[in-house]
């Protein structure tokens, strides 16, 4: 179970990095963000419950705050035959990583883990589409979240070197997940990170407007958390 009070006075801690701290925006980002965080850990509405078949659990250690987030793969897989029926990629777009000699796969600098021991319950075999997820990191890291037992299925003999798979847009990566605290710390920490990987090279005035939380990131509205 996650602890929501450690996770904010972690959320604290992070603050206090000059990285955060020294940007013409910090007051504008603390207070925003404090705001939702706050409210979210006092809320006790779920999406959808954790416990079930079709949730696939991705454990997240970085900045020292670990924390579970909980992804509903059977929304995953309606969400992604409503835009195939659309024609226009938004969410889901295809993209190629490769694979080492050592087997480890990985796309640019962003190390993709996978597990082929998961149950994936939910999952049709008819069906072998595999979903990755940006989780934070510097480098973000990716983590496959639907189809991690079709990987090894996908690499044949002929593309031993790569692997296709679908990756979610950040922006809609909280649309999959359980809970308002889930949703408001991914979207944090994917700041904290844009921010940390860029203040040096971009201007604040412009770094401002990649910032999630200044945009604001649609979740944040469609979930009614702003």
């Amino acid at each position: 179970m996650n602890n929501y009070e450690n996770c904010l006075k972690r959320i604290l801690e992070l603050y206090q990095d000059p990285a955060i701290r020294e940007r013409k925006y910090y007051p504008d980002f603390r207070r925003s963000w404090d705001s939702l965080l706050q409210k979210a850990a006092l809320s006790d509405e779920l999406y959808f419950p954790i416990d079930s078949d079709s949730v696939l659990t991705v454990h997240s250690d970085y900045g020292g705050l670990e924390f579970d987030f909980h992804f509903d793969q059977i929304k995953m897989a309606d969400w992604y035959y409503q835009e195939v029926k659309r024609g226009k990629r938004v969410v889901f777009m295809p993209k190629r990583v490769s694979r080492s000699r050592s087997g480890t796969l990985s796309f640019h600098d962003s190390p993709c883990h996978y597990d082929p021991s998961l149950p994936e319950a939910s999952l049709e075999e008819r069906d072998r589409n595999i979903m990755a997820a940006a989780m934070p990191g510097l480098p973000p890291e990716l983590w496959i979240v639907y189809g991690n037992k079709w990987v090894e299925k996908k690499l044949s003999p002929l593309l031993q070197r790569s692997l296709s798979l679908f990756l979610i847009q950040t922006d809609y990566v909280p649309a999959f997940l359980a809970a308002p605290f889930e949703v408001c710390l991914y979207l944090f920490l994917m700041d904290y990170c844009i921010i940390k990987a860029d203040y040096q090279k971009v201007k604040d005035e412009d770094l401002r407007n990649f910032l999630h939380i200044f945009r604001p990131s649609p979740m944040l509205l469609i979930k009614k958390l702003l």
